[in-house]
């Protein structure tokens, strides 16, 4: 992953992007631009830092963003709480740090803390920093307008001590520190800046004390500064050369006149030459020496004050003046260990040039360890809290859409108990059940109630279903009932009573939709059948010819309902008239609203010859014809053409039926 770190810093901004993790990470690209003067609080320039690290980003880094911000503008306490659990603590560490803040109101700043350890009593002990939320409005607000939006902002201190841990300053064994200091664990890490000096004491890998000295080596060049009239800038520049170069340095310095402006086109003429400046070497050893001297008491406050002077380790010093000359040697005689260097670029991959590792190194330990923050290790401050968290789209729009959220659950949840209780009261009016304590048979209300009131159901003559060889009564119907939901049970109880009007429509041979005339129907339907096969005027014979009907049957009793009649042809051609006579019956059957149908199984031809020797000896068959009648069909349904049924006297007798119905077909002799 890559993450950006920024350094505001004292006199330069560093900007420096990381890829890969915290145990192997590289350095893609580092930005380091001045930072300016710093104003009359000491406070960060915010609009420079801003600048730069749009510069930074323009140029092409990626990734995300953290802010350090100056341990110099926090107030830090340790705090002892006699309980435990990080989120129990956050719950009131505000609370508690209020008594240890005198100069402004807790509410105007950010609190965020540290365990350190644990407290006497068995609790917990914290270091608490609480920082102004002015300062931090004003940096965040400036990032803003170029269009950056930090994920974090941590102290510069939290950051110096993850770098520290990332480069391996806590690992080395005791014989790397030198005798005397077997079984010691605490190891002190000190940044010393231009304008304030970073002080860390780590046990083991913990962090548990730091403190920021506002005497960083910027004092010697604002002491050479007002001594020859420079300004602040050009005097730590000189001051600078002569402590790195060991020789004088000679500076002109303009006239503080300003120019006469010249004719159009001619340069402007100084009014005064400038003025020469020498800034002698023994001067500034001799302002560096009594700030070394100065930072010593400072320093060894602090170490007595800590009560940890005698568990020290060793020293890692970094920062742009570490290196100058006397800087170590004053380190270890105020801590009493050897003092090393935090090499960050020993365990780094780059592509820096030597000269610029050289120059950087010792400047970008805050930097890397802000971006190491978003890789892993020990975690730090975070100072975007309350109003000034991070808010991308989502978390602009987090809190209401929470609330409309809540308002549609609870608009869900009316509706669904409105829902429920409609649903109730349709269940009681089709039928719920209800179970007494004293019966155990179902009993329902409202419209199955009524449907079994009396005692109807209960008796088997009535209400009585074969299914799969076994009797399907009142009890089993309840029984079905009652385990089904109740919007179905109306439903089973009709399909239930059409399965028993069925089975008593088989038994009878009467159907609801097969009328009282419906025997009549199958006569009159069968009658037009054979009407058409009469002679027509324009042929000598009809399709049939002549004809004899000798015996008409009708069933109308389920399940084999059929109408049979035996017809006799008297000539020698009776096999193609037998088929003639098949093919209207095949012409019926294929009609949709025809009362016959066609049999599952075609029966085999029933034929019955015989030969008229009284007469002429002239050959005949008799043939016995079935057709199966449907269980359902349209009584008199539009296909029949001519309606002979309509034509035809009803007979004073069923007897005189067949009668009719022969002579109107103009069968018989």
């Amino acid at each position: 992953m890559r993450s950006i770190g920024i350094d505001p810093g004292d006199q330069a901004v560093k900007v420096v992007e990381l890829d890969g993790s915290y145990k192997k990470t590289r350095l893609l690209r580092c930005h380091v631009a001045p930072a300016g003067a710093p104003g009359a609080d000491g406070g960060i320039r915010v609009d420079v830092v801003a600048t730069a690290a749009r510069e930074a980003l323009d140029a092409g880094m990626r990734g995300d963003v953290a802010v350090g911000h100056p341990c110099r503008e926090a107030v830090l306490r340790t705090l002892d709480l006699p309980f435990k659990g990080h989120e129990a603590i956050r719950k009131v560490v505000k609370a508690e740090i209020e008594g240890e803040i005198q100069s402004q109101s807790v509410d105007d700043m950010v609190v965020d803390f540290h365990e350190v350890g644990e407290a006497p009593g068995g609790g917990t002990r914290i270091m608490v920093a609480s920082v102004p939320k002015a300062s931090l409005r004003a940096q965040l607000g400036a990032l803003a307008a170029h269009k950056i939006e930090p994920e974090s902002v941590d102290l510069d201190t939290m950051a110096l001590w993850r770098t520290a841990h990332w480069a391996g300053a806590f690992d080395y064994d005791d014989a790397a520190a030198g005798a005397g200091t077997a079984g010691k664990q605490v190891a002190a890490v000190v940044d010393i800046g231009s304008r304030s000096v970073k002080v860390l004491l780590v046990e083991a890998e913990n962090l548990v004390e730091m403190r920021v000295l506002r005497i960083g080596d910027g004092a010697v060049g604002d002491e050479i500064a007002r001594k020859h009239g420079l300004d602040a800038g050009t005097g730590r520049a000189a001051a600078w050369q002569c402590l790195t170069t060991g020789a004088d340095q000679r500076i002109d310095v303009p006239s503080a006149v300003p120019a006469v402006p010249g004719a159009e086109g001619e340069p402007a003429t100084a009014v005064a030459p400038a003025r020469p400046v020498t800034v002698k070497h023994a001067e500034v050893e001799s302002a560096h020496t009594a700030w070394l001297q100065r930072l010593a008491r400072e320093l060894t406050r602090f170490l007595t004050a800590s009560g940890r002077a005698a568990a020290l380790h060793a020293v890692w010093v970094t920062g742009g003046a570490s290196r100058l000359h006397g800087t170590r040697e004053m380190l270890a005689a105020v801590f009493g260990v050897p003092v090393h260097e935090l090499d960050v670029l020993a365990k780094l991959q780059h592509d820096l040039t030597p000269e610029q590792a050289v120059d950087l190194g010792p400047r970008l330990a805050t930097a890397l360890g802000l971006a190491l923050g978003r890789m892993g290790g020990p975690e730090g401050f975070q100072l975007r809290q309350e109003d000034l968290m991070l808010t991308r789209g989502f978390e602009r729009i987090k809190f209401p859409l929470a609330i409309a959220c809540m308002v549609a659950m609870l608009s869900m949840f009316v509706w669904w108990n409105t829902k429920q209780t409609e649903l109730k009261l349709l269940e009681l009016q089709i039928g719920s059940t209800y179970t007494s304590g004293t019966s155990k048979t179902p009993v329902f209300f409202g419209m199955l109630n009524s449907v079994f009131a009396g005692s109807w159901f209960e008796n088997p003559s009535h209400f009585r279903i074969e299914k799969a060889g076994k009797d399907y009564k009142h009890a089993e119907l309840v029984a079905e009932l009652a385990s089904e939901p109740v919007h179905k049970r109306l439903q089973i109880v009709r399909d239930k009573l059409r399965a028993v009007v069925d089975s008593k429509q088989k038994e009878s041979g009467i159907y609801e939709d097969v009328t009282l005339e419906s025997g009549l129907a199958v006569l009159v339907r069968w009658a037009e059948m054979m009407k058409q096969a009469e002679p027509r005027p324009d042929a000598q014979e009809g399709m049939l010819g002549r004809y004899l009907v000798t015996n008409l049957k009708l069933n109308m009793r389920a399940p084999n309902r059929t109408l049979e009649f035996t017809i006799a042809f008297r000539d020698s051609n009776f096999r193609s008239r037998r088929d003639t006579l098949q093919g209207l019956i095949d012409a019926e059957l294929a009609k949709p609203d025809s009362p016959f149908e066609k049999p599952e199984k075609v029966a085999e031809k029933d034929e019955n010859r015989f030969t008229d020797s009284g007469e002429s000896g002239v050959e005949g068959a008799y043939f016995k014809v079935t057709l199966h009648v449907k269980d359902s069909f349209d009584s008199f349904g539009p296909s029949g053409g001519d309606r002979l049924g309509a034509a035809l006297p009803l007979p004073a007798t069923p007897g005189d039926l067949a009668k009719d119905m022969l002579a109107a077909t103009g069968g018989g002799k």
